[in-house]
C-alpha cells in the first residue's frame, strides 16, 4: 500500500511538473507569435513604402520615355512592353536630328531597379552623343554608339582599378529614317531589326558586342543602309523574347517565331498588330516564369 501512495505522490509530482512545462512553451510561442505578428506588420508596412517609391520611380521613368513622343515623330507605329517588374531595364526613345528622325531601342543590363538606374543613364548618353553631332549635314550612327559606349564606361568605371564590370552597359538599336523617305540607316549592339518588304522578312544583324565593356575592346561600331520604300514595316525587339522559354512544350521563343510572328501581322493596322504581339507573347509566358522585360516595336515607312 505504502509503495502504491509513493507512485500516486511520484506520479502527480511529474503531471504538475508537465504541466508548467507545457504552460512555458505556450508562452513561449504566445510570446513568438506575438513577435512574428509585428514582424509581419513591420515587413508589410517596409514592403508598401519601398512599393511607394519603385512606382513614383516608375512615373519618371514613364515621363523621361513617354510613348506620346513616339508618335509626335513616328506617325504609324506601335510599342508592346512587358516589364518583368514596375519598372523597366528596356527603353526607347524617338529624337529628330537635321533631316532625319532617330528611334533607339535599347535593353540595359539587369531587369527591375538596377535596370532602370541604366535606362536613365543610356538616355543620358544617347542625348549627349546625339547632340555632338546634332549639325552634321549627314547621320552618323556609327560614331554615335562609339561615343555612347564611352560616355557609359566612364560613368560605370568602380572598383580601385577603375575597370568597369563586364556586365555594365546594354544592347542598342539606333536607326535614322530620312524625313523625305528612302533608305534607312542601322547600327546595333546585340541587337537586330526585321524589314518586311514586297512580302518577305529580312534580318538586319547588329554588332556583337554591347554599348559597355567587351572582349572586342573599343572596336567601332558598323552601320548598315537598309533599302526600304513607302508601305514597309521595320521591327524592332530587345533579344529577350526570343529567349523567353513557354508555350505548351516550354522552348525558347526563337528567332524563327518571332520572324513568323512578324510575317503574318505586317499588312495589318498598328493597333491590329500590337494586339497580336500582345496576344502570342501574354499566351506565351504564361505559366512559365518570364526572366526579363520584354519590347517589341514596329514602325511603318
Amino acid at each position: 500500500m505504502e509503495t502504491i501512495n509513493t507512485n500516486i505522490v511520484k506520479n502527480k509530482q511529474r503531471y504538475e511538473s508537465n504541466r508548467q512545462k507545457i504552460i512555458e512553451l505556450q508562452s513561449q510561442i504566445n510570446d513568438l507569435n506575438t513577435t512574428i505578428a509585428t514582424e509581419s506588420e513591420r515587413c508589410a508596412e517596409m514592403n508598401k513604402e519601398n512599393t511607394s517609391s519603385i512606382r513614383y520611380a516608375q512615373r519618371i521613368q514613364r515621363a523621361a520615355f513617354p510613348q506620346k513622343e513616339i508618335g509626335g515623330i513616328f506617325t504609324d507605329c506601335f510599342i508592346f512592353t512587358k516589364p518583368l517588374g514596375i519598372v523597366s531595364g528596356d527603353f526607347f526613345k524617338a529624337l529628330e536630328i537635321k533631316n532625319y528622325n532617330i528611334f533607339a531601342l535599347a535593353d540595359c543590363a539587369g531587369h527591375g531597379v538596377p535596370g532602370a538606374f541604366l535606362t536613365m543613364l543610356g538616355l543620358s548618353a544617347l542625348k549627349e552623343s546625339i547632340a555632338n553631332h546634332f549639325n552634321d549635314e549627314d547621320i552618323h550612327l556609327a560614331a554615335i554608339m562609339d561615343e555612347m559606349r564611352q560616355f557609359v564606361k566612364s560613368s560605370l568605371r568602380s572598383g580601385e582599378d577603375g575597370i568597369s564590370n563586364i556586365h555594365d552597359g546594354m544592347n542598342l538599336t539606333l536607326c535614322a529614317f530620312p524625313k523625305n523617305g528612302g533608305e534607312i540607316r542601322f547600327a546595333g549592339a546585340n541587337q537586330n531589326v526585321y524589314l518586311y518588304s514586297n512580302g518577305s522578312l529580312t534580318a538586319y544583324n547588329g554588332d556583337r558586342m554591347p554599348i559597355g565593356w567587351s572582349f572586342k575592346g573599343d572596336s567601332p561600331f558598323a552601320e548598315i543602309v537598309i533599302p526600304a520604300k513607302k508601305g514597309d514595316m521595320l521591327y524592332l525587339t530587345t533579344d529577350s523574347l526570343q529567349s523567353q522559354f513557354g508555350g505548351p512544350d516550354n522552348v525558347k521563343f526563337s528567332t524563327k517565331r518571332l520572324m513568323a510572328m512578324f510575317e503574318q501581322i505586317a499588312a495589318m493596322s498598328m493597333e491590329e498588330q500590337k494586339n497580336i504581339v500582345s496576344t502570342v507573347v501574354n499566351e506565351w509566358v504564361d505559366g512559365h516564369l518570364q526572366v526579363d522585360d520584354l519590347t517589341v516595336a514596329g514602325i511603318r515607312m
